[in-house]
């Protein structure tokens, strides 16, 4: 009888092929990275442009159920997240985050400059429902474009279309979302 040759074990991958696949999966991380944080922060932006549009829906259905005047207050503390508060209670507007740690420059939040009167004293802007829920007239000048309620995310990020917005836009309360061109500051 011959003697068998020990066989060498050819299962697996080298060295060299275990380094190319990990390279090849950090290129392409680098590639979509952009990509998703772009997305995260769109996101974001809609999550709290959806946040203040429900809050002046609810602030506006409490001033008819009421019948008294609501002021939504609209306030940006430097290094802290923007706030609004209705009837002296105030609601954070993280873009529904659901970490713990929130992170202060996640959003960055503008009211057009026609929206000053009647505000709190710390508050970038404000929007006064009257007892019947339309805009209160005397606290508010709508102006050409409405009052726009500007939410962008990163809160240093200046790019238009980054941009997403809350615009009351009539005399009676109606109000619409929209983005990008539409969310200028007047």
């Amino acid at each position: 009888m011959s003697k068998l040759a020990p066989s060498r074990s050819t299962a697996g991958f080298t060295l060299v092929e275990m380094i190319v696949v990990i390279m090849l999966a950090v290129i392409l991380a680098l590639i979509a990275a952009p990509g998703w944080l772009s997305f995260a922060n769109s996101r974001r932006a809609e999550a709290g442009r959806e946040q203040i549009f429900q809050l002046l829906r609810q602030a506006q259905t409490q001033a008819i159920r009421s019948r008294q005047n609501q002021v939504v207050n609209f306030i940006a503390p430097p290094d802290q997240l923007p706030v609004v508060e209705i009837a002296g209670v105030a609601q954070p507007v993280d873009g529904q985050n659901p970490s713990s740690q929130v992170n202060s420059n996640l959003l960055k939040l503008e009211v057009s400059p026609n929206a000053k009167l009647g505000c709190a004293p710390d508050a970038v802007g404000c929007v006064v429902f009257n007892d019947r829920g339309n805009i209160a007239m005397e606290a508010n000048q709508l102006g050409e474009n409405g009052i726009v309620i500007s939410v962008s995310s990163p809160a240093d990020n200046t790019n238009i279309n980054s941009r997403r917005c809350v615009i009351v836009k009539t005399l009676l309360g109606a109000m619409a979302t929209s983005s990008g061109e539409d969310c200028k500051l007047s």
